[in-house]
Formats: structure tokens, C-alpha cells, sequence
């Protein structure tokens, strides 16, 4: 009878210390967000003229005139061909350095879009 009775027992106090607790590490949730602000780019030759490569300029970082601009050539296969990184700033031509930071956000976001742009199509919309 003492026997049937700690055993009643140990079982009542295994299954009450088991609040059905998971063996499983809790699943947090990771948002990542991304810091680029500004992107173009094109594939085109650039290390061999009989290749193509992903050419991509952009812009990252908390604010664009506070960001850090990154020009980079990766091959087909994957591999970086070639890797710069600058101050965003360095992307304002001569005409805008004394213009309001408004201004020149605005000129950054021109350039980059318009970074791979042929010639011929730039002289194009310049006629029209």
C-alpha cells in the first residue's frame, strides 16, 4: 500500500514540475533592416570588354548626405571584381557643394539614378 502510494505521489509531483514546458529554444524574430537608401545599377563590361558584370552604385548609411557610397563590379560567377567605397558627399558635383542640404539630397538621388546612363541617351534628353 506504501509503495502504490509514493508511487501515486512521484508521479503527481513529475507531472505537476512539467508545466508542459517546451524542450524547444523559444523562435525569436529578427527584423533586418536594410540601410540602403539609394540604389542603381547595370551590367556591362567593365574588367574585359567581352564580359558582362553587375555594376551597382550605392548609397547606405542613416541619412544620404551622412552615407557612405559603395561602386561594385561582381562577375558573373559571383566574385567581386572590383570594390570602392566613399562619402556620399563625394557624389555632389561642383555646382551644388554651396546649395542647401535639401538641394543636395536631391542632386545625390539624380546622380545615383542616373550613374549608368550612356552618353547618348543623356545628350538625347538634354535636346529634348
Amino acid at each position: 500500500m506504501k509503495l502504490k502510494f509514493l508511487l501515486a505521489l512521484s508521479v503527481l509531483f513529475l507531472s505537476c514540475s512539467n508545466d508542459k514546458k517546451s524542450s524547444e529554444a523559444p523562435k525569436q524574430l529578427t527584423i533586418i533592416k536594410s540601410d540602403i537608401l539609394l540604389e542603381s545599377s547595370i551590367n556591362k563590361p567593365f574588367s574585359s570588354p567581352d564580359k558582362n558584370e553587375n555594376i551597382t552604385l550605392t548609397v547606405s548609411g542613416k541619412t544620404i548626405l551622412d552615407g557612405t557610397a559603395t561602386f561594385k563590379v561582381i562577375s558573373k560567377n559571383g566574385e567581386e571584381v572590383h570594390c570602392e567605397t566613399f562619402p556620399a558627399r563625394n557624389l555632389i558635383q561642383s555646382d551644388y557643394k554651396t546649395a542647401n542640404s535639401s538641394l543636395q539630397e536631391v542632386h545625390i538621388k539624380e546622380v545615383v539614378e542616373g550613374y549608368f546612363v550612356d552618353d547618348t541617351i543623356k545628350n538625347l534628353a538634354l535636346l529634348n
